[in-house]
């Protein structure tokens, strides 16, 4: 008797036991009770979520999460089960992200609504994802961040600490020196430079004015020059006449050698002296006549 009574209690704590799980687990995961439909998720982080967290369709819970593991075909992602209900309309442009609500709040999976009028995904395939940023993760980029400031401001004190204040005023006064020397001798080249321009100017202008001159010149001599070349031509063809003169008589049996060698010679120097007019008429202007010796 006592035997029976003791199996009676410890089966009726079993089943009071299993009660109470079924009831948890129906009210925890509605889903299981209504049957449901299941499909998959890929995400690269699943930061904060867990086993049993909601599934939400639009905000509204229609699910919850069954299995959490690492993708076959790359384990560098995530492959994560879940169950909806039945009259939950997954489609094949339902979009699945990692949410929560607040600063402070849950993760879960939430389900972003698709056209209304797109196909019905079937259970069991994998819906497209949205790698959301997450508040664990907004604080691990914020801690890395401001890992990285606080080396930063080591490495510059470290700096300030090898670089005294007084070496870098000694430093500044003296780059302010060389600028100001630089800048004397600048003016000082600019000035010199001001003036030789000044002194070319004058020596062009004089230049010009020489030009002018010599041009008022050479049109001013021109009529003597071309008169006395007039005369030199009359002077030479009246000694060729004579020279034809003298050589007439010279057939006639005159004696008149004499004469008729210098006439010759004055022909040509005559003809030299106008040959070099027509080529150069200004040369009888520059050059002097030789004094004669006695």
């Amino acid at each position: 008797m006592k035997g029976d009574s003791k199996l009676g209690i410890l089966a009726f704590l079993g089943a009071t036991a299993l009660v109470l799980v079924a009831l948890v687990a129906f009210a925890r995961y509605p889903s299981l009770l209504r049957g449901g439909k299941e499909y998959h998720a890929v995400f690269r982080s699943v930061s904060g979520l867990n086993l049993g967290d909601e599934v939400r369709y639009g905000g509204l819970l229609v699910g919850s999460i069954t299995a959490m593991q690492l993708d076959s075909e790359d384990p560098t992602r995530i492959d994560i089960s879940f169950r909806v209900k039945k009259n939950t309309p997954v489609r094949v442009d339902t979009r699945a992200s990692i949410t929560q609500v607040g600063l402070l709040g849950a993760p879960h999976l939430n389900l972003v609504t698709g056209q209304s009028d797109a196909a019905e995904l079937p259970p069991g395939n994998t819906l497209e994802t949205e790698d959301n940023l997450t508040f664990q993760d907004a604080m691990s980029k914020l801690a890395r961040f401001l890992g990285r400031a606080d080396t930063l401001f080591s490495g510059a004190e470290k700096i300030a600490a090898t670089s005294p204040l007084e070496r870098l005023d000694r430093t500044l006064v003296h780059a302010d020196s060389l600028f100001m020397n630089a800048n004397r001798g600048s003016q000082h080249l600019f000035s010199r430079l001001d003036s030789a321009n000044n002194q070319l100017t004058s020596v062009l202008a004089r230049t010009e004015r020489l030009v002018a001159a010599l041009d008022t010149t050479v049109r001013s001599a021109r009529p003597e020059i071309a008169s006395t070349q007039k005369a030199m031509v009359e002077t030479l063809n009246e000694t060729r006449q004579l020279v034809a003169e003298l050589r007439n008589a010279m057939d006639r049996g005159e004696r008149v050698e004499a004469i008729l060698r210098d006439l010759s010679k004055a022909s040509d120097d005559l003809a030299r002296l106008t040959n070099r007019i027509e080529r150069e008429p200004l040369s009888v202007l520059r050059r002097q006549a030789a004094p004669k010796k006695r």
